[in-house]
């Protein structure tokens, strides 16, 4: 009886096993994929090997072609990560872009964070168990030997590894260079891509660079939002928001510094890996932090136009002050994202003295704010031609749409003008305590303080 219990019940455990087996290889498959989406941008043949990730800030990493990564990784990409095309990543890699500050406000540290980008160049290979350290460069064509703390950068095809990572060899250049030119790519295991599996990459915005590309400059998150939603109506047309996270940080960096070359070769690396989103359709990307990166957006993208969306001046410092934007210790103790840490401060740039700047008020903060930004972004679009330039108030979206559709290449589409990035319900406390102070009378006296040369 046993024996016969046995061979009718074994075939369907097997079966039903089988079926589990497929099941949580299913479910797998879906969070790789879900994990992969969650990348500010990555490209084709990407493996996720394993089981267990854990990737923190995921929209700040940009990974390239025929990128493979490990078991187990730990990435903390908030400082921003970018992995260049054919870097294969083995198990229990960790990689961090951000580290505490132990010269703060406490010990052993307080609760600031210092963010440095990670950039790992293309045909790189990574062994197991190797931890890299903030603000680290791997060049291309390097090898990090297994264990290795990366706590140096590392140069284009060196081979590094041991404690204290030590040159231990260099590739031989020629044969390299030559595999290289020969587009001889090993994929899984090593295995050389088929000329089929290469035509399944992904450009970059590098590579489409002489392609229009349309860049909405704007001074707070409600305009540039609301531009994207009604442009992406179009079948050919798709428009992003605030889609390059590091610009946060760069931005305000561009600004603080008379050292351009770095901010530019930063932005360079991301746009030399990040992948063009788009077949035929217009690409355009809308972004409050794009204002100072004018000069090198123009240059970069020779057939770039730039839409300057301008919201009246009440609405818009109303909006920045009810989220708190400017607030005393606005950083940890209202905001905590970067876009609080990373908030432009007049006495930094030279606008004002900070003890000026210091004792003046939220509101008289967010009015300089919103004249110097606009300020800013019609000085440098006035130096391009006109054709390149098209000046719009957020009021006048839904009347001057066709002009917006025609500006953009997508000709008469009949776009329905929406309103995004509404006030949330727990800045109306805020909102109402300026209700009651009559700020539109504060915020025109703070206007005539400066002399405003563009119309709005």
């Amino acid at each position: 009886m046993k024996r016969l219990l046995k061979e009718i019940l074994d075939p369907i455990l097997l079966k039903f096993n089988r079926r589990i087996k497929f099941l949580n290889k299913q479910l797998l498959n879906q969070r790789k994929e879900e994990i992969l989406n969650s990348f500010q941008s990555v490209g084709e043949l990407v493996r996720l090997n394993g089981e267990t990730f854990i990737f923190n800030y995921p929209q700040n990493i940009i990974v390239g072609n025929n990128v493979h990564i490990g078991n187990n990784a730990f990435f903390h990409a908030s400082g921003g990560l970018i992995i260049g095309d054919n870097t294969h990543i083995s198990r229990n890699v960790t990689i961090y872009t951000v580290n505490h500050n132990y010269k703060g406000k406490a010990i052993p540290y307080d609760n600031d964070e210092i963010h440095k980008p990670v950039f790992i160049g293309k045909n790189v290979w990574i062994g197991m168990n190797v931890s890299i350290i903030p603000g680290i460069s791997i060049g291309e064509g390097a090898i990090i030997g297994m264990g290795t703390v990366v706590n140096r950068d590392v140069k284009p095809l060196e081979i590094v590894g041991m404690a204290k990572i030590e040159k231990i060899g260099e590739r031989e250049s020629s044969h390299y260079h030559d595999l290289n030119l020969k587009n001889s790519i090993g994929g899984i295991n090593g295995k050389i891509l088929s000329n089929l599996d290469l035509k399944k990459y992904r450009l970059t915005y590098h590579q489409n660079k002489e392609r229009p590309i349309i860049f909405v400059l704007s001074t707070g998150r409600a305009g540039s939002s609301s531009i994207v939603h009604t442009l992406n109506q179009h079948p050919d047309c798709k428009a992003f928001h605030e889609d390059i996270f590091q610009l946060i940080r760069l931005s305000t960096q561009l600004a603080y510094t008379n050292d351009k070359d770095k901010i530019y070769s930063e932005l360079k690396i991301i746009f030399e890996n990040k992948i063009w989103q788009a077949q035929e359709e217009v690409i355009v990307h809308s972004d409050q932090r794009l204002w100072n990166f004018i000069p090198f957006l123009s240059k970069y993208f020779p057939n770039s136009k730039f839409v300057h969306l301008i919201r009246n001046p009440k609405d818009s410092i109303v909006s920045m002050a009810s989220r708190n934007w400017y607030a005393e210790d606005e950083y940890f103790s209202y905001n905590s994202g970067q876009w609080a840490k990373y908030r432009l401060q007049a006495d930094k740039i030279g606008e004002y003295d900070t003890k000026t700047w210091t004792k003046m008020s939220k509101l008289a903060k967010c009015t300089w704010y919103w004249f110097y930004i606009n300020e800013q972004i019609e000085r440098e679009l006035s130096k391009l031609d006109k054709e390149r330039v098209l000046r719009l108030n957020l009021k006048d979206l839904s009347e001057k749409k066709h002009i917006l559709g025609d500006f953009v290449g997508l000709g008469q589409f009949d776009f329905t003008v929406s309103k995004e990035n509404k006030r949330k319900s727990h800045h109306e406390e805020t909102y109402k305590e300026l209700v009651s102070t009559n700020f539109g009378e504060q915020i025109e006296i703070e206007l005539k303080k400066y002399s405003i040369s563009f119309s709005y």
